[in-house]
């Protein structure tokens, strides 16, 4: 962070309705977080979905609950005046691995406009106003290899009929599509009880909620109820950790399995970090 600017003030900011910020005051920045501040009666749990676009396309969504709950886990602090959009990860063990994923704006991304739009349902009177952290681009070779890179992160909602073990349609994970690389995968469920996952016909990860916690508590994690996190990076490291699905890395089949004790509609979002061009 080299800069905190405060966002231009937002359109139809109303009880139930979608207010809407341009962010095109910080093309040619690197954007690295979103504080938004809600007055009123205005919590994170009134905002139904908040979505950053670049060049009128999604590269970035989730709901107030299920941000909070993603960044409470990730040893963020809690503040219910305050909603942080993270792109991030502040508990990295190195400079690149914290700064990957930073939105870069740069003249040669070729971003050339950039909105957030956040959904509000139920409020009362409420304000909404924030500030951006922003850095310089810059042409450090050792930045070079992560600069491109930005945090996507899309969500996608499941039925599971029944209690069992099921395959779970993971956003972009099937390399005949592309496949992408995973930093983390978020679950919100309340009746997830394990997970396995698999790269070409072999078990990588197979452990329960209760074992997924222990490892992660252990590198500063903080599991929420109602929420399974599969994080590959949770010990700060990320080369050779994050869970690529692409062909370009060798992949050609990849798989998550969730087991359940009962039914229930699940929303999943992922963490991805990929070249602005592959949008």
């Amino acid at each position: 962070m080299n800069k905190q600017i405060i966002l231009d003030p937002f359109s139809n900011v109303v009880a139930s309705g979608v207010a809407v910020g341009d962010m095109n005051k910080f093309l040619g920045t690197v954007v690295e977080k979103i504080t938004l501040d809600l007055g009123g009666t205005f919590t994170p749990s009134h905002i139904t979905s908040i979505q950053l676009k670049l060049n009128g396309k999604v590269v970035w969504e989730s709901s107030g609950s299920r941000l909070v709950a993603s960044n409470t886990f990730l040893g963020g602090a809690t503040d219910s005046t305050k909603l942080k959009i993270d792109f991030m990860d502040r508990k990295a063990v190195t400079v690149n691995a914290r700064q990957v994923g930073s939105i870069d704006l740069s003249a040669g991304s070729g971003v050339t406009s950039a909105r957030i739009e956040v959904t509000i349902s139920g409020a009362t009177a409420p304000t909404l106003g924030g500030f951006v952290d922003v850095s310089p681009p810059t042409n450090d070779p050792a930045e070079a290899g992560i600069r491109p890179l930005i945090a996507r992160r899309h969500a996608a909602t499941v039925v599971v009929g029944a209690a069992g073990t099921f395959a779970l349609p993971i956003p972009h994970i099937d390399p005949a599509g592309g496949g992408s690389n995973f930093r983390r995968i978020f679950i919100y469920s309340a009746n997830m009880n394990a997970i396995k996952t698999m790269r070409e016909g072999v078990t990588e990860h197979e452990l329960t909620k209760a074992q997924n916690e222990a490892a992660q508590k252990d590198n500063g994690r903080v599991p929420q109820a109602n929420l399974f996190v599969f994080d590959p990076c949770q010990d700060g490291q990320l080369t050779g950790r994050t869970w690529d699905t692409r062909p370009v890395s060798g992949v050609r089949s990849a798989q998550v399995y969730g087991t359940f004790s009962a039914g229930e509609t699940v929303t999943i979002e992922t963490d991805e970090l990929l070249p602005i061009a592959a949008y």
